[in-house]
């Protein structure tokens, strides 16, 4: 199955590419963005609208519907068919509407919201709406697309608090609109009701939100910054989302759910993929040494089940997208060179280089996009 969806075995070595870029099969050709940093509000075609640092990509159904998170242009995008519009933000950065009516349903036009720095974001399947951590502003937006409205959900802080004055850890054992984070940065949707694990970065916690948002509660993470816990219970474990020597850190963490009662968490400054048995309540190391390596991991930033059952990972130090087998922990290669670059449309997936790719997204036919974040690029890999 590995061969299939990404071709990366025996085919991908003999493939050459050729017309199409983008329908060759184990090739890598842009959808979105120019290459370069910028803003074009006027731009509707995907491969003409610039990005900058976009940080995650969510499929909606299949590859040709997706949502980008656009980091330093403060929006998020939405691109059908190849025409790009914004969802959600304004020309300004900030913290939601100018008459905070964002707080009550059923929201405002996302076109008059003000982010700060959006980072990961997921599709509700259960919902249909899309979930946003809204990173720099400490709370959870869900944004609808029948109506174009973005509404808070988690974090409903007090608007005279001011951004960035609102994060903090407070909430559990109630409603979500009710707590507090501290730079949520991914969820994870278990898709038989709805319901979400969020990663709260400089928590270094996961929690789990009800899917009517009426209960919040840590699963996972003691607020501690190290590595440790593996075996034991989870609530007791510790993570490295965040070092705290780092004064101008990057989102990080991941968490991901594969409807078998696991949930797989990219540890990014631990370089680890770890894995939680949430029937045994028992968490361990599924991959990567604990070091940053070129033969392990190195800063992984997202994690993503594919439809033949591998973890792919976004290992955005090593400039690579590899996959991690859950039964065994073994580890692939599947795009990317392992060397700081800008890939040529239609390269082989193997000989296509990166530039810290920081998200990632599996549609159920197999095809892989990728936020290459400094290229400033959403590469699409063909199954």
């Amino acid at each position: 199955m590995r061969s299939q969806v990404l071709a990366v075995s025996g085919l991908l070595l003999g493939l050459a590419a050729c017309g199409d870029p983008c329908k060759e099969s184990g090739t890598v050709c842009t959808i979105m963005g120019t290459g370069s940093p910028g803003a074009n509000e006027a731009a509707t075609a995907a491969t003409e609208t610039p990005l900058y640092g976009p940080m995650d990509v969510a499929i909606v159904g299949s590859a040709s519907e997706y949502y980008v998170g656009d980091w330093n242009n403060h929006k998020i995008r939405h691109v059908v068919d190849g025409e790009a519009s914004v969802a959600v933000g304004t020309v300004f950065l900030g913290d939601g509407d100018p008459e905070f009516q964002e707080r009550i349903a059923p929201g405002v036009p996302g076109t008059t919201v003000a982010l700060n720095h959006p980072t990961q974001l997921e599709w509700n399947p259960v919902s249909q709406k899309l979930l946003l951590p809204s990173w720099h502003n400490h709370r959870v937006r869900e944004y609808t697309p029948s109506t174009g409205n973005s509404l808070v959900v988690c974090a409903n802080t007090d608007i005279t608090d001011g951004n960035g004055a609102n994060a903090g850890f407070a909430g559990d054992g109630g409603p979500a609109e009710d707590a507090l984070f501290a730079f949520p940065n991914s969820i994870a949707i278990d898709e038989s009701d709805g319901s979400f694990w969020i990663l709260d970065q400089r928590n270094d916690r996961l929690r789990k939100v009800a899917e009517d948002y009426s209960l919040i509660d840590t699963v996972a993470g003691n607020g501690e910054e190290a590595y440790a816990g593996d075996g034991g219970d989870p609530l007791e474990a510790s993570f490295n989302f965040w070092s705290r020597d780092d004064l101008q850190p990057e989102p990080s963490g991941a968490v991901e759910y594969d409807q078998d009662g696991r949930l797989y968490i990219a540890d990014t400054s631990n370089h680890v993929i770890r894995m939680i048995d949430l029937d045994a309540g028992i968490i361990t190391t599924l991959a990567g040494t604990g070091e940053c390596s070129a033969d392990a991991l190195c800063y992984p930033r997202d994690v993503e089940l594919g439809p033949d059952g591998l973890l792919y990972v976004a290992d955005a130090g090593n400039h690579v997208i590899r996959t991690v087998d859950p039964s065994t922990g073994e580890m692939s290669i599947v795009v990317g060179t392992g060397e700081q670059g800008d890939a040529e449309e239609g390269a082989l997936a193997l000989e296509a280089p990166l530039n810290q790719p920081n998200g990632i997204d599996i549609a159920p036919d197999g095809t892989l996009l990728i936020a290459d974040t400094f290229n400033h690029r959403i590469r699409k890999v063909t199954p």
